[in-house]
């Protein structure tokens, strides 16, 4: 009977321990997962950081040319955003950045991969073949909705991987620094090419 009972308690034991360590493990994967998505979030628009799109950026290259299917490279940048902060103060500022967040987000599908690259610069990793310009004034025009009165607005420049790249180096980190740089040029291209045209509109006034 004693044999019995010590043998019950020994089971109850174990179970007990078995419970802790399960509870600690959970907490240990739960913590992990945390952890993580806390490395590659931008903490104030919830979108993801740059060191994410910039690793991500690079398998996706190595897809694109395995697999020969396109891949759209995006970059954002805000007008008149820092007369905003400026008069208004860096909360307000932070709140249009959100706002732009959730913007960019909602415009993109859940496989893309959406990130600011740090102050008013955006990017965007377009995934497969589809007209992205119809998708990109959608972007513009509710950007421009925010504060009209303040004339905020986004330039951008985009490029279709690898069909808009005349060379395309074996490199791979070579390859990505002139992929970011042509996008680069786009984007301010488009900014130059904006404030043309209402240095324009102004002497017409």
């Amino acid at each position: 009977m004693r044999e019995e009972v010590k043998i019950k308690l020994l089971k109850n034991l174990l179970e007990e321990v078995t419970k802790k360590y399960d509870y600690f493990i959970a907490q240990r994967e739960s913590i992990l997962e945390d952890v993580y998505k806390k490395s590659i979030t931008d903490e104030l628009t919830g979108l993801y950081n740059r060191y994410y799109v910039i690793h991500r950026l690079r398998e996706e290259i190595i897809r694109a040319l395995r697999e020969d299917r396109n891949i759209t490279i995006i970059m954002f940048d805000l007008d008149n955003f820092k007369p905003i902060n400026d008069k208004y103060g860096h909360l307000k500022g932070d709140e249009v950045l959100k706002k732009i967040g959730d913007i960019l987000k909602n415009n993109f599908r859940p496989y893309d991969i959406v990130a600011r690259l740090g102050g008013d610069e955006f990017i965007a990793l377009f995934l497969g073949d589809h007209n992205i310009e119809e998708r990109l004034e959608k972007i513009k025009k509710e950007i421009e909705s925010l504060m009209p009165e303040e004339n905020l607005s986004v330039s951008y420049g985009f490029i279709r991987f690898p069909i808009d790249m005349k060379e395309i180096s074996e490199d791979i980190n070579v390859l990505e620094k002139k992929i970011l740089a042509k996008v680069d040029s786009l984007m301010y291209e488009n900014k130059r090419r904006k404030k043309g045209m209402s240095l324009w509109k102004t002497k017409k006034l």
